[in-house]
């Protein structure tokens, strides 16, 4: 999995001054937000939700499937994957409303492209070189062959990793594998800030609509020729969806008046979108007869899930994140549950730290694996409270180092950023 980036806490002050100064006018006096003082707080609750999703779907096989319960509970946190497409959804929404914002400023390209690189390189390519160097230190070791081979390692440093599906044989799960998000959000700002520099602003919507279809298209058209599913959920082409739904989302932000008469529909749009995901998914899952594997403990819905996203399942997902995200920030100085929730201090903090996590997680998890889970299953006692014990404190350990690579690494480097503000014209 969105994991996800540029998803991250990484939107501009600026970007949230301005597109705050648009959204208070949807709004009632009442709840008319302060631009100049407060931010999205409640985008880094849903970023909180996005990773909190992907780690479980990657850390709920430590807890052992006892009972018709626990089966259930495994078979729908492995759904946590949707967080990369919450991310990726946020990540267009921040990106493509930084771009509009920021078009006719002088240094539109160099600007914006200083601001990512310091964003995203240094804890990317920090954690990838000493994923690699610690591989080899601690070899031979089970963390030793959790790394890509070696003639596939390029394909990470140019973040070009999520194209590895296209051969069943080349990929193989490793602790890196989830760069992959990260590396199609390195495409997608690669090439969107050309396009939307040359478009008309109206065009924005249109253009964007157009590829979220096409996405969708592609995917069936590679489906019914019998493409490699892997690659159909890796391929840029085929998960540029989410991408451009958050470009949509960031357009319709901007116009107050289309968003006063649509924000209501909102909740309703996510909660028919995600419904019909999960009942859909339900219905595929248990048509196969799953439980027969409660009293082996197996679970494997990859299948069953692939088949489900790839067929609708990955738009429906961005649509219903979409409309998450345009609701919580149309309403966020409304005095809701949602806003108490999203804007709590936990969630915010998690959403804050969420990039670091990201990336840090699948590494921590495999050191984890390598050097405590034998420990653990050493250990005569009950398999579900070592098992809740061992998520939880793998949980607070990758929070804790996530938090200190930001506060004491990456936030000295983003304080840089300061240096490429956009520079707007300056008129007589």
């Amino acid at each position: 999995m969105s994991v996800r980036a540029g998803h991250w806490r990484s939107a501009h002050a600026f970007f949230f001054k301005r597109s705050l100064q648009i959204s208070t006018t949807c709004l009632r006096p009442s709840e008319a937000i302060q631009p100049s003082v407060r931010k999205l707080q409640s985008l880094d609750g849903l970023r909180a939700i996005a990773i909190i999703g992907v780690f479980l779907t990657h850390e709920c096989i430590h807890l052992p499937v006892t009972g018709i319960g626990t089966f259930l509970l495994r078979i729908y946190l492995l759904l946590g994957w949707m967080g990369v497409d919450l991310f990726f959804v946020i990540s267009g929404f921040l990106i493509t409303g930084i771009l509009l914002d920021t078009k006719i400023a002088e240094n539109y390209f160099t600007g914006f492209y200083a601001r990512r690189v310091l964003r995203i390189f240094p804890l990317y390519y920090v954690s990838l070189v000493g994923v690699l160097w610690l591989a080899k230190l601690l070899a031979p070791s089970e963390f030793s062959t959790n790394i890509p081979l070696h003639q596939d390692q390029w394909l990470y440093f140019s973040f070009l990793s999520n194209w590895l599906g296209l051969s069943s044989e080349s990929f193989r799960p490793t602790c890196l594998s989830p760069f992959w998000s990260l590396a199609i959000e390195e495409q997608f700002y690669l090439l969107w800030p050309l396009t939307l520099w040359l478009l008309p602003r109206r065009a924005v919507l249109w253009v964007s609509g157009t590829l979220v279809m096409v996405s969708a298209l592609v995917r069936l058209v590679w489906l019914s020729h019998g493409g490699i599913q892997l690659a159909i959920s890796f391929a840029t082409i085929t998960r540029m969806d989410g991408l451009f739904i958050g470009a949509i989302c960031a357009y319709l932000f901007r116009e107050p008046e289309t968003l006063r008469k649509m924000v209501k529909w909102f909740p309703w749009i996510a909660a028919v979108c995600f419904g019909s995901f999960f009942v859909a998914f339900t219905v595929v899952v248990f048509s196969d007869n799953l439980f027969h594997y409660v009293p082996t403990g197996v679970i494997d819905i990859t299948d069953a899930s692939m088949w489900v996203a790839q067929y609708g399942g990955y738009t429906a997902i961005a649509m219903g994140a979409g409309a998450l995200v345009l609701f919580a920030a149309a309403t966020e100085n409304r005095i809701s549950w949602l806003q108490s929730f999203l804007q709590s201090r936990a969630l915010r903090s998690i959403g804050k730290y969420s990039y670091g996590i990201y990336v840090l997680h699948s590494p921590i998890a495999a050191l984890a694996g390598s050097f405590v889970v034998p420990i653990i299953n050493r250990n005569p006692g009950s398999p579900m409270l070592l098992g809740l014990a061992y998520v939880t404190i793998l949980a607070v350990v990758t929070y804790l180092v996530a938090a200190f690579s930001y506060e004491l690494f990456e936030k000295k480097i983003l304080s840089f950023k300061r240096f490429f503000e956009p520079r707007f014209p300056q008129h007589e």
